[in-house]
C-alpha cells in the first residue's frame, strides 16, 4: 500500500480543484450534476443542503415498461408526495424490460406516460435505463422522443454501450452511461476501474455526447432492516470475525446483532460490498479530468441513506460536495490518571476508513522500559516493538519503544476510548501518530499532538 500524509491527499484542494473543474466546464457547455433518489423523495431539508451543493436536478423511478412485439406494458410507480422537490428540475427513470430485440408500442407507452406527466412535469428528461443491449432500445427511445417532443435518454452499462454505439452516437437519443462506482448493487454488469477510463476514452474519440453514470449504493447481504446499520456495528469488539471476501468483505457473527431491526444470529455471515467517498472522489476524478470532450454532465446514482448506513452516507455526500473529505481526520485526546494515560481516538467527520486488520492505528512513540502495562480498551488490536528497518519488531513490552492500538474500521463520527498506557514515572509528553486504510487501498498517515483532557 501506498502511504501519505494529509498534506500529499490535499485533501480540500482536491475536492475543490474538482469541483472547481466540473463548474468550469459547465459555463463552457452545460456540464452539471444530478442526483438519482432512487429510495424515495427525501425530505425538503435533504433537498436543501443538495441545492447549497449545486444539486438542482434530480432523476426520479416512475416505474418500468415491459417492451414486446409491438407492445408496450408501464407499470407506473411514482412517489405520492413530491412536494419536497417543488423548484427541482424532475427527470423521470423508467426501467425497460421484457424483449428488449423489440421496438415494442412507443406510441401506446407515450400516452401511458402522460397519465403521470403531471405529476413529475415535463420540464426535465425522460431516461430509459436497461442492464443490457438490445436492438429495439433506440428506435423505442427515438420514437417516444419524438411522440413526447421531450428528451429521452438511454442508460446503458458502458460495456453494452461500446459494444454497440457508431460514430457521433444516434439521432435523436441521449446517452448515459454507468461507469465506475458499485454497478452490482443495481445488478448491473461489473467492470474494473481501468477498463471504464479507457471506455470512457473510446466514447470520446467516437465523438459521442454522453453523462457519466456513478452507482454509490452498498452490497449487503443480509440487508439491513429499517432502522439502519454500519459497519461499525459490525466490528465492534467480540461482535464478529473479520475477513477479506472475492468482492468486499466478509464478517462471521461470534455472538447475536441486532442489524438494523433484523436479528443476525451467531456463526451467520454478513457479506458486505460498500462503497465510499474516497472511492467517489477517485471516480469522480476519472469523469472529469482530463476535461473529455463528450462529457455533458455525471450523476450520482443513489442518494445514500442518512447515518447509521453501511458504506457512503447520506451527511458524507454532502459534505463531500460542499469541500469537505474524502478522508476521515482523525484526533488522539489524553488523560493522565497519576502514571497512567488514558487514550480515546476520535474521527470527527462523516467519512470512513476501509475495513482493515492492520490499516488502522494510533501509535506511541515511548522510551523502553518506562511502560509497565497497557491495556487495549475498545480496541480491536494491540502490538508493541521497535522499529527495524520501518517495520515493526515485537518484543517484550519493558523493551518497547512502540505501541500501536488497532481498529478494524474507523466509523464515521466515532470515539474509541479505554486504551491506557501505564508508566513506571510519569515521562513527558509520548509522541503519536495515526494511520488509515482508505477505500481505494492508499494509506493515510499523520504525525499528532496528544491533545490532553482534565480527568
Amino acid at each position: 500500500m501506498t502511504a501519505m500524509s494529509v498534506a500529499g491527499l490535499t485533501v480540500r484542494a482536491a475536492v475543490a480543484s474538482l469541483l472547481a473543474a466540473s463548474l468550469g466546464l459547465a459555463a463552457e457547455r452545460q456540464v452539471d450534476h444530478r442526483v438519482w433518489l432512487l429510495a424515495g423523495v427525501p425530505d425538503a431539508g435533504v433537498v436543501a443542503r443538495l441545492r447549497e451543493a449545486n444539486v438542482r436536478s434530480v432523476c426520479l423511478p416512475a416505474g418500468k415498461v415491459t417492451l414486446g412485439d409491438g407492445i408496450s406494458h408501464f407499470e407506473a410507480d411514482v412517489p405520492s408526495d413530491l412536494g419536497a422537490l417543488s423548484g427541482s428540475t424532475i427527470h423521470a427513470v423508467v426501467w425497460v424490460e421484457g424483449e428488449l430485440r423489440r421496438s415494442g408500442d412507443p406510441a401506446r407507452f407515450a400516452v401511458q406516460l402522460a397519465a403521470i406527466e403531471g405529476k413529475i412535469g415535463t420540464g426535465g428528461s425522460l431516461i430509459l435505463v436497461s442492464r443490457r443491449w438490445g436492438e429495439g432500445l433506440v428506435s423505442f427511445a427515438a420514437d417516444v422522443a419524438r411522440k413526447l417532443h421531450r428528451p429521452v435518454e438511454l442508460a446503458l452499462p458502458l460495456g453494452e454501450l461500446l459494444a454497440h454505439v457508431p460514430e457521433g452516437g444516434w439521432e435523436g437519443v441521449r446517452l448515459v452511461t454507468f461507469c465506475f462506482g458499485n454497478p452490482e448493487a443495481l445488478a448491473l454488469p461489473s467492470s474494473t476501474t481501468q477498463d471504464d477510463r479507457v471506455g470512457l476514452d473510446s466514447l470520446d474519440v467516437r465523438n459521442v455526447s454522453y453523462r457519466a453514470a456513478i452507482v454509490v449504493l452498498p452490497r449487503v447481504t443480509p440487508p439491513p432492516g429499517p432502522a439502519g446499520a454500519s459497519v461499525g456495528m459490525l466490528t465492534r469488539a467480540g461482535v464478529s470475525t473479520f475477513q477479506p471476501g472475492v468482492n468486499g468483505d466478509v464478517f462471521v457473527l461470534r455472538r447475536s446483532l441486532d442489524w438494523g431491526g433484523t436479528l443476525v444470529s451467531p456463526g451467520q455471515r454478513v457479506e458486505v460490498d460498500a462503497y465510499d467517498t474516497v472511492r467517489y472522489h477517485r471516480d469522480l476524478g476519472y469523469v472529469l479530468r482530463p476535461a473529455r470532450a463528450g462529457l455533458e454532465g455525471w450523476d450520482t446514482v443513489g442518494l445514500p441513506g442518512a447515518e447509521p448506513t453501511v458504506g457512503l452516507s447520506r451527511e458524507a455526500l454532502i459534505d463531500y460536495l460542499r469541500g469537505g473529505g474524502p478522508a476521515p481526520a482523525l484526533a488522539v485526546e489524553s488523560s493522565w490518571a497519576g502514571t497512567k494515560l488514558n487514550l480515546v481516538l476520535t474521527n470527527p467527520t462523516p467519512h470512513a476508513s476501509a475495513v482493515s486488520s492492520t490499516g488502522n492505528w494510533v501509535e506511541l512513540q515511548v522510551i523502553p522500559g518506562q511502560v509497565a502495562d497497557v491495556q487495549m480498551g475498545d480496541f480491536n488490536g494491540l502490538e508493541f516493538g521497535r522499529l527495524d528497518g520501518g517495520a515493526l519488531r515485537p518484543t517484550v513490552l519493558r523493551e518497547a519503544s512502540l505501541l500501536r492500538f488497532y481498529l478494524t474500521f474507523v466509523a464515521p463520527r466515532v470515539r474509541v476510548g479505554g486504551g491506557s498506557v501505564t508508566f513506571t514515572a510519569k515521562p513527558t509528553q509520548p509522541k503519536a501518530r495515526w494511520g488509515v486504510r482508505l477505500g481505494d487501498g492508499r494509506d493515510l498517515v499523520e504525525e499528532t499532538a496528544i491533545e490532553l483532557k482534565p480527568l
